[in-house]
């Protein structure tokens, strides 16, 4: 294949140093899903947050309906993600599509906010890691002294380990990738669903102190009061679902790449939130609200322990972290191949184009995004409680995803606006769905960053430098690339 044969998006020629291309068809359905739920990596995402939930957002025993409720918006987008890719399947996924179909430069934007966003949580992911590393060492052999776990340095130095090891293998290649998360994904959903199982069973055989009865209450969303308090409670639980996604953006490496991606992240939604509910109820019913708000991110590990003991928590201290080592690698992994996409259209550097000859990963992006997380965990090291640091960024964290998520939500609305009446239950998923989840999700977006003022500063600076960066890189680039005069398209047809 010569240099003339490989073009990008709109014809326009790629780079030479991008002439080696991902490997494709490499992933089935089953590697697909195994990526989608592994991404969001519920192990992790019950540590990081439940107590965050349960507390800070003060949603109290009304955790499991603010689940209920926040899937139903990302199930919405879900949809959207499927037929958008059906048409377009892209590794830049909601950057390629938005530009496409609405403008260039709210494409490029949104790319900007989910590189950033992974960016970001993979200085936070690998601080809880640290924190699980330390705590399980400390525990079963008595490595570290009791100050020593919780202090900022060692957490720092041992987060750091677990991101250039995950570094290295998103970088030796994409069935390395996926053989790693079938490993992680089955320790941590085994841990979690036998847990939450063995939990509910527990209370209802022995009543151990503290305990209660499943309440139906729980799960009621119209319980919910307050919009500032629902906002929160849906930007924490986005955060829960968040990932995904992460199947759409490897669709170049996968087989049958119009379709195999969009059902796998529709698959994982539905597998997450019968896992996420059966363990948040698992824990309220064996927990009492003191204890719960007290466990901050060990709230897994002190569940376990009240379970069954000590052992237990020690093997949900290792689903914690093979779940938060599977989650920091399948959040790498699509930023990595958005900024392929950027870099491929000519709007991005062009080292993040650049494909490794023999492993065909975008090599060269990938350690650099690494690099740029790894310089975030050591400035963590000289915050006062990393713990805290991790904390104050979950929220924000959540507000970008609700950010982008609906924005492309709406875009999918947008971009099939002309099918209206061709199809009810198509219109239904394509047009009213997808805008519902869109419109939501963006007025989570909004009312969470009013409410935080300035504790919602990392959302503030990742938005707003987004704003002067498109204008400088369409300043740049627009006489001389296709990428922001590209005409706009709409679908026509439900096909």
């Amino acid at each position: 294949m010569s240099i003339d044969d490989v073009t990008g998006p709109f014809g326009a020629p790629v780079p030479e140093s991008v002439e080696a291309e991902l490997r494709a068809n490499e992933l089935n359905l089953f590697d697909a899903t195994a990526v989608a739920v592994s991404s969001v990596a519920p192990a992790y995402s019950l540590a990081s947050t439940v107590t965050a939930v349960f507390v800070i957002v003060g949603i109290g025993l009304r955790s499991p309906a603010v689940i209920i409720l926040s899937f139903i918006p990302v199930l919405f987008v879900a949809m959207s993600y499927f037929h958008l890719n059906r048409r377009n399947p892209n590794c830049g996924a909601s950057y390629s599509w938005l530009s496409q179909v609405v403008h260039p430069t709210v494409g490029w934007y949104n790319g900007w906010v989910q590189v950033a966003t992974s960016v970001l949580f993979c200085t936070t992911a690998p601080l809880l890691a640290g924190t699980y590393t330390l705590q399980f060492l400390h525990s079963a052999f008595h490595a570290f002294s009791n100050h020593t776990i919780h202090s900022a340095g060692p957490i720092g130095i041992v987060s750091a380990l677990w991101l250039i090891l995950v570094t290295f293998i998103c970088v030796y290649g994409i069935r390395w990738t996926t053989n790693a998360q079938w490993v992680m994904v089955i320790i941590e959903y085994v841990c979690v669903i036998g847990f939450s199982l063995g939990g509910i069973i527990k209370v209802a055989v022995s009543h151990p102190h503290f305990s209660r009865s499943f309440n139906a209450s729980w799960l009621d969303p119209f319980h919910l009061h307050g919009w500032s308090a629902i906002a929160q409670g849906l930007a924490l639980g986005v955060f829960f679902f968040w990932g995904w996604d992460t199947a759409l953006n490897l669709n170049e490496e996968t087989k049958d790449a119009s379709k195999t991606p969009g059902r796998a992240g529709i698959i994982a939604m539905w597998l997450l939130l019968v896992v996420f509910t059966m363990n948040i109820v698992a824990i309220q019913m064996l927990l009492s609200p003191a204890q719960i708000a007290n466990q901050g991110s060990a709230v897994l590990f002190f569940f376990g322990q009240q379970f069954a003991g000590k052992w237990a928590s020690y093997v949900m201290i290792f689903a914690v972290l093979s779940s938060t080592v599977a989650t920091t690698q399948t959040t790498l992994l699509p930023a990595a191949r958005i900024s392929y996409a950027m870099s491929r259209d000519k709007v991005f550097p062009a080292l993040f184009g650049t494909i490794h000859p023999k492993f065909k990963t975008p090599a060269l992006g990938t350690v650099v995004l690494a690099m740029i997380s790894l310089f975030g965990i050591l400035l963590s090291t000289l915050s006062t409680s990393a713990n805290t640091f991790f904390q104050n960024l979950v929220l924000n964290i959540g507000v970008l995803v609700a950010f982008y998520y609906g924005i492309t939500g709406l875009a999918c609305a947008w971009a099939f606006r002309r099918t209206l009446g061709k199809g009810t239950w198509k219109n239904l998923t394509m047009v009213v769905a997808p805008f519902i989840g869109g419109a939501v999700l963006i007025f989570v977006c909004y009312q969470v960053i009013k409410s935080a003022g300035m504790s919602a500063i990392w959302d503030d600076v990742i938005l707003l430098m987004g704003l002067p960066l498109v204008i400088l890189v369409r300043q740049r680039t627009i006489d001389k690339e296709p990428f922001f005069s590209q005409p706009q398209i709409a679908y026509d047809t439900i096909d």
